[in-house]
């Protein structure tokens, strides 16, 4: 039992290293280490197959919390910024959005007319 939790805290420790260092792909590297090695580990110790395989998840689980929790410290602007709205009830538009449609498509009427005025009689 002390061997699962000195996995769990390792797996929490560099899930946590990995958040406040790498940005998410070195989660493709940092998770099949964890796995691989809490496996292997465990089953040195004795562990069987499911009991292993539940360990190794709650692992998992623990690293990848825990990398959240770096990622979120380190800097939380940038990984909640793609989940707010752009335009918070303001009546302003945003950077990347045009200002007013149709009042160009007015202007563009009144510089271009399309057709030429009647004839006066």
């Amino acid at each position: 039992m002390m061997l699962v939790l000195i996995c769990l805290a390792t797996s929490a420790l560099l899930g946590l290293a990995t958040g406040f260092v790498f940005r998410v792909w070195a989660n493709l590297v940092v998770a099949p280490l964890v796995a691989f090695g809490s496996a292997t580990a465990l089953f040195n110790d004795g562990f069987g197959l499911i009991e292993g395989a539940f360990a190794t998840i709650a692992c998992l689980f623990a690293s990848q919390a825990a990398y959240l929790l770096g990622a979120f410290l380190v800097d939380p602007g940038p990984a909640v910024e793609p989940f707010l709205a752009e335009d918070v009830f303001d009546n302003e538009p945003g950077e990347t959005r045009e200002s007013d449609i149709t009042d160009n498509q007015q202007e563009k009427r009144y510089e271009h007319p399309s057709r030429s005025l009647p004839p006066e009689t």
